[in-house]
């Protein structure tokens, strides 16, 4: 995966407090280049890029969310983190189990067919408030794609990384076979819960 400069220079930033200028310091360039790597005007040289990730995988500067993905990256269960937006769902980490299992070989979650019920529910959620902090999670039963007698229990929870970019989490447990499942995987849509006093549902 090719990596988003502009989008890892200022998280790395906001991460450790800093300003254009002092990052600049920290890797060897100029205010002025940080700001355009910023901007997503130039990429690093290789030089700047080494310094960039030697610093970003620094565990005295790594923030929560980047222990979050590399988590998700390294689990043996099904599980994928994926940044919403206008763009559509894009995927920021994936389980290897996850990705052999349900994107079958296809490098975007739009076109892999076993998680078709996956972009239904966030496209609902989406719709719901998720993005904006007005849900605190859902969660939804699917029936497995590729075996008919199995099914998974789902949960989706919201967060946000440094910068303010929304993103689920999704996990994924199996379920047995029974007439509960089944009649929860007829459900249409996630069962969504959602921030409020009364404890709306």
């Amino acid at each position: 995966m090719e990596t988003d400069w502009a989008k890892t220079v200022r998280s790395l930033r906001l991460r450790l407090r800093l300003k254009q200028g002092a990052l600049a310091e920290l890797i060897g360039v100029s205010q002025t280049y940080v700001s355009r790597l910023e901007a997503g005007t130039v990429s690093p040289p290789p030089a700047v890029a080494e310094a960039l990730t030697k610093l970003a995988a620094d565990p005295r500067t790594r923030s929560l969310f980047d222990d979050l993905r590399a988590t998700v990256d390294h689990s043996p269960f099904p599980c994928l983190l994926v940044q919403t937006g206008h763009k559509g769902p894009q995927v920021e980490a994936i389980s290897a189990e996850m990705s052999r299992d349900f994107m079958g070989g296809r490098a975007r979650i739009c076109d892999a067919p076993a998680l078709a019920r996956l972009i239904s529910d966030l496209n609902l959620l989406a719709r719901g408030g998720i993005d904006d902090g007005q849900i605190l999670g859902a969660s939804a039963v699917w029936a497995d794609p590729g075996q008919a007698d199995r099914f998974w229990q789902v949960r989706y929870t919201p967060i946000r990384d440094e910068t303010g970019a929304s993103f689920i989490h999704v996990t994924l447990a199996g379920l047995e076979d029974s007439p509960a499942a089944r009649a929860a995987a007829n459900d249409a849509a996630p069962r969504i819960e959602r921030f409020s006093e009364t404890g709306e549902r």
